[in-house]
């Protein structure tokens, strides 16, 4: 272990944060926690457009790196979900000049380049970071028929998809403030393959997820690892029989995603909702059990003030798990809005005040989980 940062105390979001992150207990519920034994509730945007076609996070031609930053940390968030693809990583290509208008001194730059600037950024803006493998091939995810359901694919296979998340993590590794991998972005079907939790094949991503999960460790003690369920990250039942066994325990975070137009879930009444989430998903930060370990809701997020919606801010409310809104973006594409996004196109103006709001209500800790 990195001893130099272990008891380094460095300001995020106005609290004290001892290095380095791991899991623990709070009454019935794991959480995760500094190195005191604080909880760090992780209330995190998702800034997205490293893991797409042009591989840079979108925004730099409306804004400078450091203001969209400061807006992050201004608007109360104290963490940051950041895409990226392999190909950012392995191709690594001069990022077009017009992605980056707003920030001459980054044009001529490649997409890693950029990459290690935004982080640099976030973090000395006090964000924590966890790093998103999202694609393999950069583009926007995600659909049924891209092929990139599985952490594997023809062009990236999985000696590859290691050896990037190794090499990402190793990048970093004297940055404190990245805190944690999430593995790999909604495993679903890929070319007529579906994801698979324990059945110990080569489609088994809990087997992958502890292979890659402990090779990390070995780079970095320090670092959460973020497993995300099965079926677009909507299934962590597996995890009940077959949890992904870390070398060290207490790094592991499973996570899930729900959205208003997550089949069938999003239809049910809030009490059936709120009774689904808890056994699809949020059941593995029940402590006391063998699977146990803290949960993160990876994404989440909406274009309009629905009933639905309400549903999973509610469920927020209540349950005070940790999450990572999608997104702070203004626009999926330039010249593409994005109706989800905090920000306008401009990336300054609030895009729904009635939804920042609402997310603001959720970013601190809410009760005393002793009594949940």
């Amino acid at each position: 272990m990195r001893n130099i940062y272990i008891l380094v105390t460095i300001c995020v979001a106005a609290s004290s944060i001892n290095f380095p992150l791991e899991s623990g207990r709070i009454g019935n519920r794991m959480v995760v926690m500094d190195s005191t034994g604080a909880r760090v509730k992780l209330a995190c945007v998702n800034w997205y457009g490293a893991h797409m076609e042009d591989m840079v996070v979108n925004g730099l031609d409306a804004q400078t790196m450091d203001f969209i930053s400061a807006k992050i940390a201004e608007l109360g968030f104290n963490c940051v979900r950041l895409p990226f693809a392999l190909d950012t990583l392995f191709l690594n290509p001069v990022v077009p000049d017009n992605r980056l208008v707003a920030n001459p001194d980054l044009i001529g730059k490649t997409a890693m380049e950029i990459f290690d600037k935004t982080v640099e950024s976030l973090t000395d803006h006090g964000l924590l970071i966890i790093l998103n493998n999202h694609m393999s091939t950069a583009m926007w995810c995600c659909s049924s028929s891209d092929g990139e359901g599985l952490w594997f694919t023809d062009e990236y296979p999985t000696a590859m998809f290691e050896e990037g998340l190794l090499q990402i993590v190793l990048r970093y590794l004297d940055n404190p403030l990245v805190v944690g991998m999430d593995l790999r972005n909604e495993l679903r079907p890929a070319n007529g393959v579906l994801a698979a939790w324990g059945n110990g094949d080569f489609n088994d991503w809990a087997a992958e997820a502890q292979v890659i999960g402990n090779r990390i460790l070995e780079i970095n003690p320090d670092i959460l690892i973020f497993v995300e369920g099965i079926l677009s990250a909507g299934n962590l039942i597996g995890a009940l029989t077959k949890k992904v066994e870390l070398t060290n325990p207490s790094k592991l975070v499973y996570s899930g995603h729900i959205y208003p137009f997550s089949p069938i879930i999003s239809d049910l009444p809030y009490d059936l909702f709120k009774l689904t989430m808890h056994t699809m998903q949020t059941f593995v930060a029940d402590a006391g059990f063998n699977y146990s370990a803290p949960y993160w809701m990876g994404e989440f997020g909406t274009g309009s003030n629905s009933e639905k919606w309400q549903h999973i801010v509610q469920f927020l409310q209540e349950t005070d798990h940790d999450w990572a809104y999608w997104s702070i973006d203004g626009y999926k594409y330039p010249g593409e809005e994005e109706s989800y996004g905090i920000l306008e196109s401009d990336y300054s103006t609030i895009r729904h005040p009635w939804k920042l709001e609402q997310l603001q209500s959720i970013i601190p800790i809410l009760g005393d989980l002793t009594k949940k």
